[in-house]
């Protein structure tokens, strides 16, 4: 009987984290200007309590495209780009200090500073953190059935290009 020897190459594993263990904050005086991540570090940050879904943050920048006759290649440039306008969806709190903030903040036409902890920070090391700066509207409250949670539900129109201070 011959016996093959197969040598077995080590793949590096991907490592993904989940959402679970991360925080949402507000500061809950209004930031009417660009901040840079300087100053986002700053401010005074309020954890808003019973978050359970967070929409897509970042840049989506519109293609723009012309045709023209004398070629058959369509010509595209960037256009204007959308800091993004994530809904969250939280666990109604009237406690709260965070979701208190997030709704007054919402009555008002004035721009908040946001800051999201990822839960990624490697042993004796810091997490990611993402700022954004923008308008809040809602809530709105999917009511449901009887067996549903009491949620509220707030649309973040981001004003400001995300800054992310990477996991070190």
């Amino acid at each position: 009987m011959k016996h093959i020897k197969i040598s077995a190459t080590v793949l590096p594993i991907a490592f993904a984290n989940s959402n679970a263990g991360g925080t949402l904050y507000i500061c809950a005086t209004a930031q009417e200007a660009d901040l840079t991540q300087v100053e986002y570090e700053a401010l005074t940050w309020l954890e808003i309590k019973g978050l359970g879904s967070h929409g897509e943050t970042g840049a989506n920048t519109n293609i723009l495209s012309y045709d023209t006759w004398d070629t058959s290649v369509i010509q595209k440039a960037k256009g204007m780009t959308d800091a993004g306008s994530p809904e969250i969806e939280l666990a109604r709190s009237v406690t709260d200090p965070g979701q208190i903030a997030l709704n007054v903040a919402a009555l008002t036409n004035n721009n908040y500073a946001f800051k999201m902890v990822r839960n990624d920070a490697p042993p004796s090391g810091t997490p990611t953190m993402l700022y954004n700066r923008g308008l809040i509207a809602g809530p709105r409250r999917p009511h449901g059935r009887n067996e549903d949670f009491d949620l509220e539900i707030f649309t973040l129109a981001l004003q400001q290009l995300e800054i992310v201070d990477p996991a070190a």
